[in-house]
């Protein structure tokens, strides 16, 4: 009996409590949403650019994806394939030219709360744009 409950105990899992990312591949998801900064009404086909690079390089682009707003002025843009930690420049540019352009900056460094682990997947939610029509 002792040697029957040794062998179950032996022919567990050996796999290891926390097993993280193997793969050393990461993911960025960035979601929002842009409005009229007066009042603050969602603007929908609005041009959402995420330009990522190294941030110990001179600033060359390693990733550019974009996505536009849909009707609540909502986005999310997702990039995958990083290693190192990256810097993204987000551009929400109106392409009918009504609106002024807004940049927002992020240092992604694959830690903290905003990150999951688990997938490799670093989220940054709320990141939110207010435009201002243009001068005419």
């Amino acid at each position: 009996m002792l040697l029957s409950l040794a062998m179950a105990a032996l022919s567990c899992s050996m796999a290891p409590l926390d097993p993280g990312r193997y793969d050393g591949i990461y993911t960025v998801v960035v979601s929002g949403a842009v409005s009229d900064k007066e009042s603050t009404l969602p603007l929908e086909g609005i041009k959402i650019t995420l330009n990522a690079s190294e941030p110990f390089q001179i600033r060359e682009t390693i990733r550019t994806m974009t996505v536009y707003t849909d009707n609540r002025g909502r986005f999310t843009l997702t990039a995958e394939g990083f290693t190192e930690k990256i810097f993204c420049t987000l551009t929400a540019e109106d392409v009918n030219s009504e609106y002024e352009s807004v940049k927002q900056e992020l240092n992604i460094s694959w830690n903290g709360s905003s990150f999951d682990e688990h997938t490799g997947t670093f989220y940054v939610n709320d990141c939110d744009f207010y435009l201002e029509k243009k001068d005419e």
